[in-house]
């Protein structure tokens, strides 16, 4: 079996399934997470990253992995969110004229907006988890309560498929939610790069 880790060529014996492959190639190492895996030359989705552990490895398989230090993986995930926000924010405008407009590429922009929020809110909730870094400890100018208030609305008017109303939201206190993200990305990235490595 040929193993590459972070672009070098390894040896590793003894192992039965992909799970055991990482927990060898991870042993004595510190935080490393999987920021990628390439089997016989076919990227596998790190969705699927638990099933993948349970997978079989034979000798005749092709086995490319990319670690990376925990802490290096959040601030890389924290700038594509901060990218993303940049992005997005000067278009909800625009977003909310289509969304009323009842165009094709304004439904596919609410199902595209859906999706960022989600992730958004997926990337906030792990760096919590991960970092133990609480909201109110941030002190941000948007609080937590009025984040999850417009997004509760912003899912019953989806739900509804009220267009006028996820027009306004669009238009209006989704941008307090885009702000509110901002922020909290923002500081946390602060104080990662300020901790130690």
């Amino acid at each position: 079996m040929k193993v590459i880790v972070n672009g070098e060529e390894i040896v590793v014996e003894g192992v039965q399934t992909l799970g055991e492959l990482l927990n060898r190639v991870r042993e004595n190492k510190g935080n490393l997470v999987v920021k990628r895996i390439v089997i016989d030359h076919e990227e596998q989705p790190l969705s699927r990253l638990e099933d993948l552990k349970q997978m079989e490895i034979n000798e005749e398989m092709e086995i490319e992995l990319e670690l990376s230090p925990l802490k290096d993986f959040l601030l890389e995930t924290i700038e594509e969110v901060l990218r993303y926000i940049e992005r997005v924010k000067p278009l909800l405008g625009k977003v909310a004229d289509a969304v009323v407009a009842g165009t094709t590429e304004g439904y596919r922009s609410i199902n595209d907006l859906a999706e960022g929020l989600n992730a958004m809110e997926n990337v906030r909730m792990n760096t919590v988890r991960i970092t133990g870094i609480n909201s109110k400890e941030l002190g941000l100018k948007v609080e937590e309560e009025n984040l999850v208030r417009i997004l509760t609305d912003f899912v019953n008017a989806l739900q509804s498929k009220d267009l006028v109303k996820i027009a306004d939201l669009i238009d209006g206190e989704l941008k307090d939610v885009f702000e509110y993200y901002e922020e909290f990305f923002k500081r946390v990235e602060e104080l990662l790069q300020k901790e130690p490595s």
